[in-house]
Formats: structure tokens, sequence, C-alpha cells
């Protein structure tokens, strides 16, 4: 009996361009890839006034896909995987995978990757090398989440400071090399993971604490709690990085909101 995959994506006011590099790459990843029974799950929360790809344009970049579209209220990112997770209704060998709208992969990478982790029962959450269009890392197997490296994160200029530049190293593990060093690491990027179901289901899933922003930091912790979470860029996806954060003033207060959530269940660290 093949191992399930389910890969779970949220949507918001996504047009299928947004998405399609992805469905291309989960097609071509299912169709040479007989080991799996690969599997899509998507919510979109755009709510019935927005139009949004339809099913027929979703289903039309992977005709070999099975694939649940469920569309409603704008639920939160982490409660939105959460459902699709449970739709999916997975047993406890099977792999769920949190894969962001503008992610795409080669079937050779995600292939060595999930080989790699169903020889590892101890790991509880992988990351694969993230590379942005132009091929450059995305530095994004970090320390737990403090004050000092939120400022830096929102004002990078911070990191020109000689101090402050030191503890950003640090905290990003830029004295690693994330293409060739397995990482261990208790913050992962949300942007792609793989986490075996009973793992995930350990845990409880995302925390329906948070609607936006640092649920994945929230998560990756508390999976480090019961198994092992790592970066291992035995294989790689590459990453538009929208950083929505960055140029809304909403999304701006949700990572506000976020950040006080966060540090009222983790304590306050200022570095």
């Amino acid at each position: 009996m093949s191992i399930r995959v389910c890969i779970s994506l949220v949507l918001f006011r996504h047009s299928i361009e947004d998405v399609r590099d992805l469905l291309y790459s989960i097609n071509a990843f299912s169709s040479s890839v007989s080991a799996y029974n690969t599997q899509l799950y998507i919510y979109d929360g755009s709510g019935e006034s927005f139009y949004g790809p339809s099913f027929a344009e979703l289903q039309a970049p992977m005709p070999g896909v099975a694939f649940l579209y469920h569309k409603g209220i704008n639920i939160g990112f982490g409660r939105a995987h959460n459902f699709n997770y449970r739709q999916a209704c997975l047993s406890e060998v099977d792999i769920f995978i949190v894969a962001n709208p503008d992610i795409s992969f080669a079937t050779s990478d995600l292939s060595l990757l999930l080989g790699w982790l169903v020889s590892k029962p101890s790991v509880a959450c992988l990351a694969p090398l993230i590379v942005g269009p132009s091929g450059a890392i995305q530095y994004s197997a970090k320390h737990n989440q403090s004050l000092l490296s939120l400022a830096i994160g929102r004002f990078p200029w911070l990191a020109r400071v000689s101090i402050l530049c030191r503890y950003d190293l640090w905290h990003r593990n830029l004295d690693k090399n994330y293409d060739k060093d397995c990482i261990p690491s208790p913050y992962l990027s949300g942007c792609f993971l793989i986490i075996p179901s009973r793992f995930y289901s350990m845990v409880g899933g995302f925390s329906p604490k948070f609607f936006l922003h640092l649920e994945d930091a929230d998560l990756v912790r508390r999976l480090s709690l019961v198994g092992e979470t790592l970066h291992n860029p035995i294989g790689s996806v590459m990453h538009l990085w929208a950083r929505g954060s960055h140029k809304s003033f909403v999304q701006t207060l949700h990572l506000l909101r976020s950040c006080i959530t966060y540090f009222r269940i983790w304590g306050l660290r200022l570095f």
C-alpha cells in the first residue's frame, strides 16, 4: 500500500496564474513517482464575492491528480490547513505537506526529500533548501523568535550595526552552509513544510490562536518538542516570497497581533 502524500494549499484572492507553477510541479511529481499516492487539498478563503480559480482551471494543469477544492470564508492560514488535514483523513504513515501558492519544485527534489523522511522516523518536520527565482538562498532555518529578531526582520537596516549583525548571523544560522548542511531548527519557514501525519496529529496542527503570521513559528516549535525539526538541502523548492506584511498596513497589524499571541504562549524574549 503506497504512502499518501497530501499537499495542502490555502488561497486568498489568488488567480490561476498565481498557482499554475505549483500545480504543474504537483502533476509532474504525481505522474512520475508511483511510490506515493499524491493528492491536493485546497481551501480558498476568498469568499463567494471573489471569482478566483474555477475547478476546471485548477484541474487543467494536473489532469491526473486527485484534489478537493473547498471555497469558504477567510478563517486564517493555519485553520485552513487544519481543515485540509481533517478532510484528507490521513493515516499515521502518511505525509502532510504545507505549501504556499508561490512555490514550485522539481520532481527529483521532492522525491529525495520524501524518501529521506520516510527513512527517519524521528523527524517531525522537514524543510528543503528554499531559493528565489534568481537562485538566491532564502535563509529560513532560524532560532526561536525574539523581539530583536522580529525588529531586524521588519527593519533590515538594523543589521548594519555590528553587534546586531552578529546576532542576525546567529539567529538565521548564517554560519552554516545552507546548501550542504542539515540544520536542526525550531523555526522553519511555513512556505513548504513536510510533516509526517502522526506528528501533525500529535501536536494538533496549527494553533487556532493565530490568524496570519508566526503560525509556522509556533507549529514548528511545538513539533520540535516531540521530534526533530530540520532543514535538509537534499532537495530544494523555489519560492517567490511575497512578504505581504512589508507591503500592507493591514498585514502589519496582523503581524503585531500574532507577535503578542506568540509571546503570550512562549514567553517574551528580548534576544
